[in-house]
C-alpha cells in the first residue's frame, strides 16, 4: 500500500522551510536549493508549487505577518487588560524579541517590500497594526511616534546583538502615554 500524497503538506513544509531560511541568511541569499534542504523535500518540489523564488519568498513572508499578526493580537488583549500600560509595553517589546529568528524574518519583509512593491502590503500589516495599538493607548500621533519608538528599539537590538535600554525605552513610553 502505497503512502498518501497531501500536496498541501507538502507546500506548506515548503513554506516553512523559506521562513526559516529567510531567518537564517535573509532574503538576499534564500535560494530554492537551501529551501529543499531545509524542507527534506526534492528541489522539483519548491519550482511545482512556487514556480520562482519571489513566489515563494512571497509565500514566507506571507506566513511571517500572520505570525506578527498573532502577536500583535495578543500585545493588545495583555495591554487592555494591564494596570500598567508603559511597563506592559515594555515587557511586550521584550518579550517579542526573545524569538529573534521571528522579530529577523518581520524585518526582512520590511528590507524587502522596500525592494519589491508587491510585499508592501505585507510589511504594511505589520506597521499599521503596530501603530494601530499604540494609538488606542497613545492617541493617533503620539501612537505613530511610540510605534516608531518600539520599532526603533527592535531593529538596534537586533543589529547590535545588544539588550534594550530599558530604561531608556520606559523613559520613551512614559513620555507617549502618559502625556
Amino acid at each position: 500500500m502505497s503512502a498518501r500524497r497531501d500536496p498541501e503538506a507538502r507546500r506548506r513544509k515548503i513554506v516553512t522551510a523559506a521562513v526559516r531560511a529567510i531567518a537564517d541568511v535573509g532574503v538576499g541569499n534564500v535560494t530554492h536549493r537551501r529551501i529543499a534542504e531545509l524542507a527534506g523535500v526534492p528541489l522539483g518540489s519548491t519550482t511545482y508549487y512556487f514556480p520562482t523564488l519571489d513566489d515563494l519568498v512571497a509565500a514566507a513572508l506571507r506566513e511571517a505577518i500572520e505570525y506578527a499578526r498573532a502577536d500583535l493580537e495578543a500585545w493588545a488583549d495583555e495591554l487592555q487588560a494591564s494596570e500598567d500600560v508603559p511597563g506592559t509595553f515594555v515587557e511586550a517589546t521584550l518579550r517579542y524579541l526573545d524569538n529573534r529568528e521571528q522579530v529577523l524574518l518581520e524585518y526582512e519583509l520590511y528590507l524587502a517590500a522596500a525592494r519589491m512593491p508587491d510585499l508592501r502590503p505585507l510589511a504594511q500589516l505589520w506597521i499599521d497594526g503596530l501603530r494601530g495599538i499604540c494609538a488606542r493607548f497613545a492617541g493617533k500621533d503620539r501612537g505613530f511616534a511610540l510605534a516608531a519608538l518600539i520599532d526603533g528599539h527592535l531593529m538596534q537590538a537586533l543589529v547590535t546583538a545588544e539588550p534594550v535600554d530599558v530604561d531608556a525605552l520606559r523613559a520613551g513610553v512614559d513620555r507617549l502615554v502618559g502625556g
